[in-house]
């Protein structure tokens, strides 16, 4: 295209039109004089209309002030074409068109002068949705096009009012204005502050990876509101969530609460009476047996009796016995294995069973007829197995204690001691076969109604380990049951540690700390192995039927096979069982760990600057990890140049950054 010196041009400069006189051409681009006065060079690519008008060469500011009457000409004409109606009458035809030949139509009259070409170009560049302008021709859309941008358009449109009704309803609710905060909470039913309320949730649970997580973004940027806890804050002054709301519960999509199912099929089972005679049950309602468990404790599903037959010391460990009760391909059944565990929080506890059934026609009350799974273990005096049976019994706890006044018995002389020093002796032979213990305290978080946390390191006494070793010895025997009766059944397992450092006995904290974070991940399957962590060449767990679906499974496995003569899952059944069992455990312990971490920071949100103890567990390049001893925390510490460090050092560190809901524990050196 050739263009001589005082032509009019038109290009764009971002998204607005500019009309320009060409002054010169200075190798490939003209030097422009544009209507706004200004002076620039242009490549002739970048024009849109070239208008055969030439200016006079009369003074700048005349020549600036008729490209001014040319632009404003050119507006106005462009506001009388109705692009909708040309395109409805045109679109038929060819689809490549010169703009002329439009402008023409656009206009109505055969003759059209540059000044309707350059208006009909504008008009259909600030449209681009019925037309399109490539490389001076003018492109027909295709109404499939055309409908798909007015769709985009219209929810752009929609998006856009959204925006602005939901940034004024946050301002609003974070206002000071206390009827302005009052108006907002009274919106929350409003379809469009609906709308956000469910898109703050999903973001404040899934974070980046929500959907609409750039629009949430966005949101709280058009209202002004930026911190990063500002979504939240913003669900805890509309009064939807809690100050302490747990978002992993939402965000692993746990039931808090059963279905109507569940809780009808539940009611029903509790009101099922025990009948010795009739399910052919061992009736021993006289035997001496109790229970040993914390005060807070609801949920009792073990006792013990103790007594010594024929030179021969018996223990007795009998299990709330609800296999056969709960049936296969029921509600309750299949809420059971979904939820795999009972999960215990420090602020509550989301129970695998409904509690009428847990906590109270299953659980060991005292004074309470149950049925039994009863487990009689003989031993000699040095904790050897002599021999062992399992019956289907009935049961009438005589007492209830609690790890305390358990304890208060293990002294000389009482029956309770021998019971204990028969317990050491197992563990002791477990030892010998490998056995890591891992005596370790136990970090016991307490949350009151008005959220105060307190915390403390409890240490094992005598009446848990008691529990646990009778536990374990009851798992083990049901473990060989399975086993030698090729009853299918679903086993745990665990690889030898990936190093050794210590023997089983060791006592030492620090000691028995390090060894923890090298001992290998346990096993679920169908085939019985060595758990080495317990010194067992075999294992499964049966005690806990109330609270973990897998020990429920294998109670309803020996049940069936010592009322029926056979198992009542067969071996492809606890595969897919499994699955699903794994998967609530998996979860389980996720919410758990984020759940005590949050309230472990919020404990440490006022200690910040305290002196606190640790001790070096780790040294790397450019940091050391460190155990934080009033919470057995791992956390990091920054390297000093030119120190010198070694593991299990003492030091003393503190709290530089903490908060509980963003997650965040940075620790310094306390000098």
């Amino acid at each position: 295209m050739k263009i001589s010196t005082s032509q009019v041009v038109e290009f764009l400069e971002g998204q607005r039109f500019i009309c320009a006189q060409c002054i010169a051409k200075k190798g490939t681009r003209y030097h422009l004089l544009t209507h706004l006065g200004r002076e620039i060079n242009l490549a002739s690519s970048r024009f849109i209309h070239v208008s055969a008008r030439q200016l006079s060469a009369k003074a700048r500011d005349i020549r600036v002030k008729k490209l001014h009457e040319i632009y404003a000409s050119r507006e106005a004409l462009k506001e009388k074409i109705n692009i909708p109606e040309l395109w409805e009458l045109v679109q038929d035809e060819q689809a490549l068109w010169p703009p002329g030949k439009l402008a023409e139509l656009a206009f109505d009259q055969t003759v059209v002068g540059p000044d309707h070409e350059a208006a009909f170009i504008r008009a259909v560049i600030d449209d681009h949705t019925y037309f399109k302008f490539r490389e001076g021709m003018i492109k027909v859309q295709s109404p499939e096009a055309v409908k798909r941008i007015l769709d985009q358009r219209a929810r752009e449109a929609e998006r856009f009012a959204r925006l602005i009704r939901g940034s004024q309803w946050l301002e609003d609710l974070w206002s000071d204005n206390s009827l302005k905060k009052t108006g907002a909470i009274k919106e929350l039913d409003d379809p469009d502050i609906s709308f956000w309320i469910s898109n703050i949730k999903n973001f404040c649970i899934n974070g980046d990876e929500s959907e609409q997580a750039v629009l949430v973004r966005e949101l709280f940027r058009q209202a002004g509101i930026t911190s990063l806890t500002a979504p939240f804050n913003t669900l805890i002054k509309a009064k939807i969530w809690a100050e302490e709301e747990n978002l992993e519960l939402l965000r692993y999509e746990i039931n808090t609460e059963f279905s109507k199912a569940v809780v009808q099929q539940a009611e029903a089972l509790a009101e099922f009476p025990v009948d010795a005679k009739k399910e052919a049950r061992e009736d021993l309602t006289g035997l001496q047996t109790f229970t040993i468990d914390g005060p807070e404790s609801q949920d009792l599903d073990d006792a013990l009796s103790f007594r010594k037959v024929n030179n021969k010391w018996e223990i007795g460990i009998h299990i709330t016995d609800i296999g056969l009760q709960v049936e296969r391909n029921t509600p309750l059944f299949e809420e059971a294995l979904q939820r795999g565990t009972t999960i215990y929080l420090p602020d509550r506890k989301i129970s695998m069973l409904p509690e009428i059934l847990s906590q109270k026609a299953w659980s060991l009350e005292m004074g309470s007829d149950r049925r039994a799974l009863s487990f009689f273990i003989y031993l000699d005096p040095k904790g050897n197995i002599l021999y062992q049976q399992i019956v289907r019994s009935v049961i009438n706890i005589k007492e209830r204690l609690t790890y305390e006044t358990a304890e208060a018995r293990i002294t000389k002389g009482h029956l309770f001691h021998t019971l204990y020093e028969l317990c050491v002796a197992r563990q002791t032979r477990r030892i010998e076969d490998g056995a890591l213990p891992l005596p370790i305290p136990e970090l016991v978080i307490q949350v009151d109604e008005t959220g105060e946390v307190e915390v403390e390191l409890s240490h094992p006494g005598p009446g848990r380990f008691l529990i646990a070793e009778c536990m374990i010895l009851a798992n083990l025997v049901a473990a060989q049951f399975v086993k030698n009766h090729s009853i299918p059944a679903l086993y745990r397992s665990q690889p030898p540690p990936r190093d050794r450092i210590i023997s089983g006995n060791e006592t030492d904290l620090l000691a028995n700390f390090r060894q923890r974070r090298l001992i290998s991940k346990g096993n679920l399957g169908t085939e019985p192995d060595i758990h080495h962590g317990l010194g067992l060449d075999v294992y499964t767990t049966i005690t806990s039927p109330l609270r973990r679906g897998l020990d429920l499974l294998m109670q309803q496995q020996i049940t069936h096979m010592l009322a029926e003569g056979k198992p009542l899952h067969a071996k492809e059944d606890l595969i897919k069982f499994a699955i699903y069992l794994q998967q609530g455990l998996n979860t389980a312990a996720a919410v758990r760990q984020a759940r005590v971490r949050y309230w472990l920071l919020k404990h440490m949100e006022k200690r910040k600057g305290e002196p606190l103890d640790a001790w070096i567990l780790d040294t790397g390049r450019n940091k050391l990890l460190a155990v934080l001893s009033d919470y057995l925390l791992t956390v990091e510490l920054p390297l000093i140049p030119g120190q010198r460090y070694s593991w299990d050092q003492l030091v003393k560190v503190q709290i530089k950054k903490v908060n509980a809901r963003e997650n965040i524990l940075k620790m310094d050196w306390r000098h």
